[in-house]
């Protein structure tokens, strides 16, 4: 009884997670049914284009590691409002941008904004929620993505043909910020309050691995400016590569340094020498990267064909997203059915082969035949990424101690985005190629490659490390019930 008493009193922090969740996933969608006509107002080239896609991704992990450790210290509702008052702040610089670099410029902020909110989701779902009602509270966030994922597009969609075509794109991104004040008012009223410190413990910093952080998104950045930048190659593109090498060094040697000196490095100890733990990162970029590149180059690849509109391409697709809040609400159930691990191995066999087969018929189908097939697979990416989300979050969450629980969430959180600022400005850059025009031969590549990336990820799944995890924690669920 205690323990059901515990979750009716998390429902109302769980509420404010999940309205803050809808409110930045819903803009992440958005985005990629704005980005034609960012380009055609703003006069954005390719690169333009690759990073307004990418941009949000890499300051999200910029903003969660620093806040996640400080709501594992100070608690969530500060750090939360905080999040959605930057991001509300980006929001309002997007939709006012004469320019594309300040465009490129507010989503940075955005992303930030959304890094420091989602550090507080994921760490006050691990604080207040055990054993299948963690599980629980983890598969409705995965819902709210799908919902998200539902509406978004084709509320964009809308705005896109009911607006002028020269405010369209600010409207669309107008349309998720009085979602991110109600959100503000229920975090006010329902996140959890500063925590009770020690006295002991009033005189004492909480340091944080700056340094760390940027050297680490600085790599990114080196990383993927060959692949934004199509006039950074021979030499150019090697001093690039090279700067990422050398800046991924001093990172290695900067967060040895920071360890010996007695304070929590990015890379924290207990988490990184977990097996498990790194498993379950990798196994999270590759999925979540994979399908976030996948689904901007078919939506922009679509977006380009003169007989399909916005709107006909969000209701089209609108079942896949629908599909993924199914799969979602079911995942408990198939876990209880064939397991964790199986679960996780039919979602990501099901991403893989469905990214194969979509790659196989770009070349091969008319557009109206590859519109109507990749709307198929949508519902069945939709299934298996609804089943595999909350699973693998919570499988690799419980490789970490209770007092990195905030640490632990972000740096999840962080890789999965990391991989998908890199993922999609690749796939973009190869679907659009310097021309700025995609092909059926540059989606087959750009679709193969992120066939590979959910590949390697399913082969990941199979380390007996992280498979005995989501055993193990299958088992504890099922016994707190």
């Amino acid at each position: 009884m205690s323990g059901q008493s515990a979750v009716r009193d998390a429902r109302p922090a769980l509420w404010a997670c999940l309205a803050a969740g809808f409110a930045t996933l819903f803009d992440a969608v958005v985005i990629t049914y704005a980005a034609p006509a960012v380009s055609a107002s703003l006069g954005g080239s390719t690169a333009g284009v690759q990073w307004l896609l990418a941009s949000f991704s890499l300051t999200f992990g910029l903003g969660l590691i620093p806040s996640g450790r400080l709501g594992d210290v100070y608690g969530r509702r500060l750090l939360f409002l905080v999040g959605l008052a930057i991001f509300l702040v980006g929001g309002v610089a997007a939709v006012l941008a004469p320019t594309i670099v300040v465009l490129v410029a507010a989503r940075f902020v955005q992303g930030l904004g959304a890094g420091v909110i989602s550090a507080q989701v994921l760490g006050a779902i691990q604080d207040l929620f055990t054993g299948r009602a963690r599980l629980s509270a983890l598969a409705a966030y995965t819902a709210v993505g799908g919902l998200a994922g539902v509406l978004g597009p084709v509320l964009a969609a809308v705005v896109i043909v009911a607006v002028p075509a020269e405010v369209a794109w600010r409207a669309v991104l107008l349309t998720p910020l009085p979602l991110v004040i109600a959100a503000f008012v229920l975090g006010w009223r329902g996140m959890p309050g500063p925590r009770a410190r020690p006295e002991s413990s009033g005189s004492e910093r909480v340091w944080l691995d700056l340094p760390g952080i940027v050297l680490l998104c600085l790599v990114v950045v080196a990383l993927t400016l060959p692949v934004v930048e199509p006039g950074l190659s021979g030499v150019w593109g090697l001093a690039v590569v090279g700067a990422a090498v050398l800046l991924g060094l001093v990172l290695v040697l900067w967060e040895r340094r920071y360890a010996r000196r007695g304070r929590l490095p990015l890379f924290a100890p207990a988490l990184v020498r977990s097996r498990g733990f790194v498993v379950g990162n990798v196994v999270a970029l590759l999925w979540f990267g994979s399908g976030m590149a996948a689904g901007s180059v078919v939506t922009l690849y679509f977006l380009q064909s003169p007989a399909l509109s916005a709107l006909v391409i969000a209701l089209v697709f609108a079942p896949g997203a629908l599909a993924r809040l199914v799969g979602s609400l079911f995942s408990l159930r198939v876990v209880g059915r064939i397991g964790s691990p199986a679960t996780v191995w039919l979602g990501l066999g099901l991403q893989a082969a469905l990214f194969t087969g979509l790659a196989i018929a770009a070349p091969l189908s008319p557009d109206g035949v590859l519109f109507v097939v990749a709307a198929a697979a949508q519902i069945g990416l939709g299934i298996g990424g609804g089943l595999v989300e909350p699973v693998v979050r919570a499988t690799t969450l419980s490789f970490a101690p209770a007092e990195l629980h905030g640490v632990a969430a972000s740096f999840l959180q962080l890789t999965q985005r990391l991989a998908a600022t890199f993922l999609v400005a690749l796939a973009a850059g190869i679907l659009l190629t310097s021309s700025g025009v995609s092909t059926a031969a540059t989606l087959q590549a750009a679709l193969a490659t992120c066939a590979v990336g959910s590949a390697v990820a399913l082969a990941a799944s199979a380390d007996p490390a992280f498979r005995r995890a989501g055993t193990r924690a299958e088992v504890t669920a099922t016994a707190q019930t």
